[in-house]
């Protein structure tokens, strides 16, 4: 079977999704019966894994497919955040679990509703990006299923300061390698189909997605912040 040109929402798109969703959920519930010493080593390997893998796709896109190594460093979002919540599974130091909650949940979910992949199922591009970005909410999802850990008002603040900090220094690294290289798409909007198609061109767009990124971070803590608010009216 030869890859089809990537149909957002088409039928391999939509399996895919159900497919990551499924394991996100289902798998920490089953790890919830586990001991608390196996809920950890799962917690180190799935960091681990997290890790090693995008360590290793750099190798993979380049010589697997023929990718310039200038779009290849790791620091894209959804690679700072794959590797953070490693870390954190790793490490336990929460700043990386409340940077990579934000980042994973905002920009992961954006990315695998709208892939920046030119072909679908079973091309290798497709499969390593849906990998990629599934094992990042798988980690996400047992954090905060299995560990318990969630975010708080503090953590948005963090994620957005945390994210002001590295945008400079992403936007130095596209202008220092050149093009083709585009880290948090600073430089260049992606391939396909984006929200980021409806937005000046860069770098006109990057104070807009600043602002839509602190307004994402908030939407995506606003079910906890209602849910501690109905908490603490029961309590009074």
């Amino acid at each position: 079977m030869s890859p089809q040109p990537f149909e957002i929402l088409g039928p391999s798109h939509l399996l895919t999704l159900l497919i990551i969703v499924s394991i996100a959920f289902l798998f920490p519930r089953f790890i919830n019966s586990k001991t608390d010493s196996s809920k950890i080593i799962l917690a180190k390997i799935l960091g681990f894994s997290a890790i090693t893998l995008e360590l290793i796709k750099p190798f993979i896109w380049h010589y697997a497919m023929d990718f310039p190594w200038a779009r290849l460093i790791p620091i894209h979002m959804c690679n700072l955040s794959t590797i953070f919540i490693g870390v954190f599974l790793l490490t336990d130091r929460r700043i990386f679990f409340e940077v990579s909650f934000f980042w994973g949940i905002g920009g992961g979910i954006n990315a695998l509703v709208t892939p920046d992949v030119p072909l679908t199922f079973p091309d290798p591009q497709y499969i390593l990006f849906f990998v990629g970005h599934g094992l990042l909410i798988v980690c996400i999802a047992y954090a905060c299923i299995v560990l318990k850990n969630r975010p708080t008002l503090d953590s948005v603040k963090n994620g957005i300061y945390f994210s002001l900090a590295i945008l400079p220094i992403v936007y130095i690294v596209n202008l220092t390698i050149g093009p083709p290289a585009n880290y948090w798409y600073l430089a260049t909007k992606p391939v396909g189909e984006s929200l980021l198609n409806y937005f000046p061109d860069p770098p006109l767009h990057i104070p807009l997605l600043i602002a839509l990124g602190a307004l994402v971070f908030y939407l995506i803590y606003s079910p906890y912040w209602i849910f501690d608010k109905i908490k603490q009216r029961d309590a009074e």
